[in-house]
């Protein structure tokens, strides 16, 4: 499951910054055509489809406007996990692309309406804690920042970094005090 949401979260984020611009209509699909989404990693594979709001179950749906009744911009998405994604979760999830404040945002619940997490793209050091950066700049000298990701679950806040230096890539999984419970570094 650990490895999935960040694949997952990064598809999301991809999809979300694609321009929708609606003075393209040319390239503009029709809203009843829905959109689906393979998200896999090296062993596993899922699949997230677009529903409309009516599609999302009640008890969702209610936990998601009583938790962020200011959300505008919605997209709904019901993801569905292959046994093969040795998941601990529901056969169903649903998670939901929004802007909350000016800020874009996802957020994941179960299909009997529990929030799950929220995660949300931030951009660059200066918003990032001082200890993150200070344990970024100390373990990763010379590498940059690729994506940063802020999550937010019901036990932790911690922020997903991508770093790359040259063919060296470092993902970090980061508390906001500094401290790395989680990383995994490779090489081309």
């Amino acid at each position: 499951m650990k490895m999935l949401f960040p694949v997952l979260v990064a598809s999301i984020a991809i999809m979300s910054s694609c321009n929708n611009s609606k003075n393209d209509k040319k390239d503009e699909m029709p809203s009843n055509v829905p959109i689906t989404t393979v998200v896999k990693t090296a062993e596993t594979e899922g699949k997230s489809v677009e529903i409309s709001t009516d599609q999302v179950p009640d008890s969702v749906r209610l936990s998601f406007t009583t938790k962020y009744p200011k959300a505008d911009k919605v997209v709904w998405m019901k993801y569905e996990p292959v046994e093969a994604d040795e998941m601990e979760m529901d056969d169903t999830y649903y998670y939901v692309r929004y802007n909350n404040s000016g800020a874009d945002y996802t957020s994941w619940y179960n299909n009997k309406g529990n929030w799950v997490k929220t995660s949300t793209r931030i951009t660059g050091n200066p918003n990032l804690p001082d200890a993150v950066n200070k344990t970024i700049n100390d373990q990763y000298p010379g590498y940059a920042i690729v994506e940063i990701d802020k999550e937010n679950d019901k036990d932790m806040e911690m922020y997903e970094i991508e770093l790359k230096k040259g063919d060296a890539k470092a993902k970090l999984k980061v508390l906001p005090d500094g401290t790395v419970f989680k990383r995994k570094s490779s090489t081309k």
